[in-house]
């Protein structure tokens, strides 16, 4: 399985900015408490053989804090970081969260030229994530990915066969995560779990 988890709460989150570039903002001290109820209810659930995060430092942070205690060796994984916001970086303002988040219209709906200005197409953004994923994708190993949200759903839609409405619609907050079985081809792969939203 693979337990692709949203990092905690971050400081530009806070700000609502458009924070995607690597490293990027750090965690809260409530992000910080997420990450703790996190990892110890994931551990709770699963049996976890190993933990990665993106590059960001509050993906890093949130491994280490939720994950540590318990795992020796927590790897950042190039291409695991978030959708790039282009021209909208560090931006908070509604007509940027507008546009940054209209792109993803298309992403949950697998059309590959759907581009966010100056940031990534979804063709861009799948080849670097599946690229950085792929060594850790093992249906006989239960896996965190310490990510983020927008990456995490722009992910999960096409992997599966997650209804496109269903993906835009289902938000991730923070320190909440998706479950997938990664059986059989990429693209019809099975959603366990969406945060705590129903799947039927």
């Amino acid at each position: 399985m693979l337990i692709l988890l949203r990092h905690g709460q971050t400081f530009s989150n806070v700000d609502r900015k458009l924070d995607t570039l690597v490293p990027g903002a750090e965690l809260t001290d409530l992000g910080r408490e997420q990450a703790r109820e996190a990892g110890a209810d994931i551990l709770r659930e699963f049996d976890v053989d190993r933990v990665v995060t993106s590059e960001a430092l509050r993906a890093r942070q949130t491994g280490e804090i939720g994950f540590g205690a318990a795992f020796g060796e927590i790897p950042a994984v190039p291409g695991l970081q978030e959708v790039h916001a282009g021209r909208w970086e560090m931006m908070n303002s509604l007509e940027a969260h507008e546009a940054y988040h209209s792109a993803f219209s298309g992403f949950y709906r697998r059309e590959l030229a759907a581009l966010i200005e100056g940031g990534d197409s979804l063709d861009s953004f799948l080849t670097r994530y599946r690229s950085g994923l792929e060594p850790w994708v093992d249906r006989e190993k239960n896996t965190v990915v310490v990510s983020h949200g927008g990456a995490i759903r722009a992910f999960a839609a096409n992997a599966s066969a997650v209804d496109p409405v269903f993906a835009e619609r289902s938000y991730l907050p923070n320190c909440s995560y998706v479950v997938l079985d990664p059986v059989g081809e990429f693209g019809s792969w099975r959603v366990e779990k969406w945060a705590d939203y129903p799947l039927s």
